[in-house]
Order: structure tokens, then C-alpha cells, then sequence
């Protein structure tokens, strides 16, 4: 879907606008408090619904081995580029196939490729020169894709390291002819670096039981780049990557969900990668996924409100888009309408639930993962504080999409190359 920038810009102004309108009919009208607690009630259900479900269990048919094609998007690559081709190399697949692109690459991330990738038939380099074709991850993806003769593709980031058997494990959920895409639980590498690394460890720990829970009532479970699987037919039946994202997975995802596919989200096995280091790489990285996850639900708002999807699926997104998307603006302008009034915000119930909701996800995420009672309410609320930054996050980058159209371009994450390369680790 190629959506006008400018049209984009106007739908956002238009969400500002009725979230302006929606506060100033609860603070109008005498029943304003009584909407306010029935709104967060309705999100305590959901909440309720998506804790206490119980983790599907799926068997898979071990034998399914089809075709696979490995993708990578590479652009100033240089201090992981060995180690990336280093672990394809050791993964343990019959039919197997690698592509890598240097996309107009500064630095020696092509050479570094190069050199990695001798005697290996299996991969195959691409070098896209700048300005030769269109910018954007997804547009490399796709060139890739139009190359790649697997039946399953297998999209990693630059910084990415999985098991040796990582695809005998995974591509088997593939025999389910229904399923379109699967995603792996990410983990964060260098989570004892510091407290911006420790935070997002304990993100992906909330990401990964979130997205178990989610599909366990019926939910969409969401793909998350690296670590995806995406079957090609599927992939080419939707006309490949949207072009005209910044985040070519989230938009995948409700394209598939859309179309009739299912995802399944796994927690293991795993893909490690680095977590950023500072809160100024943090706030580049999330308002780029904030756009992104905003920036599909203006796309598709037409086939959503439309149920294209079934009514499980729909309304799981919908609460999900409020939590994580519209509170956190539609509790500011909550905020500024109370001043005058010096009483507590009208949204605060929905305010708290949500937070609650975060806070008993960080810490069931940890003891999913065995992580011991005492530090994982710890963690939890390390966590939480963390991710406080998401609120500002969010109405910065929301505030900023009705002021000015997104130009696209590729804002990668700089990786800094300093795990193990042998895998021994794994």
C-alpha cells in the first residue's frame, strides 16, 4: 500500500482532533467520570483475558523440509558483517540458500562480506549502488526476494545470532498450509551492559509473553524483523514488502492477518541481538517504531473497521492500538483539560489499569522464563520504569506526523560487533 505522506499527515491531525473531542465530552457532560471508568473497565476485561489465557501448545511435522532462502539487509555493516556470515554458515539446513545486500554501504561492509564468504556457494552478495533503486529496508528485501527461490524466507538483521539449529526448528510449523509467517522471541545480547540494555531485555522477555498470550485468545500474534520467517508465497501474493513503511514488519503483519494468513509468534528458539546502549539511540530507535506501528493503522483503517480480519483479531488490535498508541496522547490532553479544574484527569482508571497491565506483564514474562521470584520483581520494576519513556515517546512522534510527512528513509541501528562469534555461547 502506497500511501500518500500527505494524506498520512492529515488522518493523524484528524486523530488529534477526535482525541480532543472525546476528552472534552468527558469533562462536558455530568456523566464524564462514570464513561472514563466503563472505558477502563472494558480494558481491565481484556487485560484479564489476555493474563490468565493458557499458552497453546502446536505439534509440528519434523519431516516438512522445503526450500529456505536466508535474507539480510546490509547497510554500514563492517563490525558484524564476518560474524553475521560466520553464524549462516554454521546453520545446520539441507536445502539451503544465503542472500545478503550491501545497500550503498560507506564503510567496508561489502569486502568484509566478501572475504567472509569465500568458499561458501551457498551465499550469494549483492551490491546495490545509491541512487540506483528505491531507499528503504523493504525495498531491499524485495530484491531480494525476486532473487531468493525458497519456498520459506528467513529475514535477519546485520547483528543477528541463532542456534546451528535454528531452521530444522522453525520451518516445520510451515507443513500448517494456513500459517503465513512465524516469529522467534527476541533476546537481548548485551543486557548487562546498562540500564537502557537491561531495560530492553526485560522488554523482550514482556514482548515474548504478550505475544504467546495474545494468540492464545485468538489474538494477532506480531512480527518483530529479526528472527522472521515469512512463507513466499504468501509474501507474493501481497504484492512483497510495503515500500512505503518505516517498519516493514509490523505492516506485514496486518497485511497477512488481513489477507486470512495466521502468524505464530515462538519463544523458542530465540535470535540474540544487541540492544542499544544510550537513551538518545533508544528515543531514535522507538520513535521510528512508533511511527511505524501508528503509521499502519492509518493504512489500514478501512479493512480493519471493516472486520476483515474476524472479530477476535479486530478487537485485539483495537485494544492494543488504545493501550499503546491513543492513551498516552489522549492522557495529556486528559492533563491539560484538568489544570483548570484541579482535580484528578478523567482517564487516570485506564491510566493505571494499562500500567498495571505493563507491570504484572514484566514480571509474568520473567517467570515464564525461569527467572526466579525475587529478581524477577526486580526486573518487573525496572522494567516499568524503563518504559515510561514510551509515553514521551509516543506523543512526540504522534505530534510530529500532524505537524510534518515522513520522508523515507533507511534509519538503521549502529552495532558495535562485540559478541562471540563462535556460538559457543548458544
Amino acid at each position: 500500500m502506497l500511501e500518500n505522506p500527505r494524506t498520512r499527515q492529515l488522518k493523524t491531525v484528524l486523530v488529534w482532533a477526535g482525541l480532543m473531542l472525546f476528552v472534552a465530552v468527558l469533562h462536558l457532560v455530568p456523566s464524564g467520570q462514570i464513561l472514563s471508568a466503563v472505558l477502563a473497565l472494558l480494558v481491565a476485561y481484556y487485560a484479564a483475558r489476555v493474563l490468565f489465557a493458557l499458552p497453546e501448545r502446536v505439534k509440528v511435522d519434523v519431516r516438512y523440509r522445503p526450500r529456505v532462502s536466508v535474507l539480510v539487509a546490509a547497510r554500514n555493516e563492517e563490525a558484524v558483517a564476518a560474524q553475521l556470515v560466520a553464524m549462516l554458515k554454521r546453520l545446520r539446513y539441507a536445502d539451503l540458500e544465503v542472500w545478503i545486500a550491501d545497500d550503498g554501504s560507506s564503510d567496508r561492509t561489502y569486502a568484509r562480506l566478501n572475504e567472509a564468504a569465500q568458499g561458501w556457494p551457498a551465499l550469494h552478495l549483492v551490491r546495490r549502488i545509491p541512487g540506483e533503486g528505491p531507499p528503504g529496508k523493504s525495498a531491499v528485501l524485495n530484491e531480494l526476494r525476486a532473487r531468493a527461490t525458497g519456498e520459506i524466507l528467513v529475514v535477519f538483521d546485520a547483528d543477528a545470532t541463532v542456534e546451528p539449529e535454528f531452521l530444522n526448528r522453525t520451518v516445520p510449523y510451515f507443513a500448517d498450509p494456513r500459517l503465513g509467517a512465524l516469529q522467534v522471541r527476541k533476546q537481548i545480547q548485551n543486557a548487562d551492559l546498562n540500564f537502557w540494555t537491561r531495560g530492553q531485555a526485560a522488554e523482550m522477555l514482556l514482548d515474548a509473553f504478550y505475544q504467546e498470550q495474545r494468540q492464545a485468545i485468538g489474538g494477532t500474534a506480531e512480527l518483530r524483523g529479526n528472527g522472521q520467517l515469512v512463507r513466499s508465497s504468501a509474501l507474493e501474493a501481497l504484492g512483497g514488502w510495503n515500500e512505503a513503511t518505516v517498519t516493514d514488519d509490523l505492516d506485514l503483519t496486518l497485511q497477512l492477518h488481513l489477507a486470512g494468513w495466521q502468524i505464530r509468534f515462538v519463544s523458542d528458539p530465540c535470535v540474540y541481538e544487541e540492544g542499544v546502549t544510550s537513551f538518545a539511540a533508544l528515543w531514535r530507535q522507538r520513535s521510528r517504531w512508533a511511527e511505524g506501528g501508528f503509521q499502519r493503522y492509518l493504512d489500514y483503517a478501512g479493512p480493519l473497521a471493516a472486520n476483515r480480519m474476524g472479530t477476535a483479531k479486530t478487537i485485539d488490535q483495537l485494544a492494543f492500538a488504545l493501550i499503546q498508541y491513543l492513551m498516552p496522547p489522549a492522557a495529556l490532553i486528559d492533563g491539560l483539560f484538568s489544570l483548570p479544574e484541579r482535580g484528578v484527569p478523567y482517564l487516570t482508571p485506564v491510566v493505571l489499569v494499562a500500567t498495571l497491565l505493563g507491570g504484572c506483564g514484566f514480571y509474568l514474562g520473567q517467570r515464564r522464563f525461569d527467572v526466579p521470584p525475587g529478581r524477577a520483581a526486580r526486573e518487573a520494576l525496572l522494567g516499568t520504569v524503563y518504559f515510561l519513556h514510551w509515553f514521551a515517546v509516543i506523543v512526540f512522534k504522534l505530534a510530529r506526523m500532524a505537524l510534518q510527512p515522513k520522508k523515507l528513509v533507511w534509519v538503521k541501528t549502529a552495532h558495535q560487533g562485540d559478541r562471540d562469534v563462535t556460538g559457543s555461547r548458544l
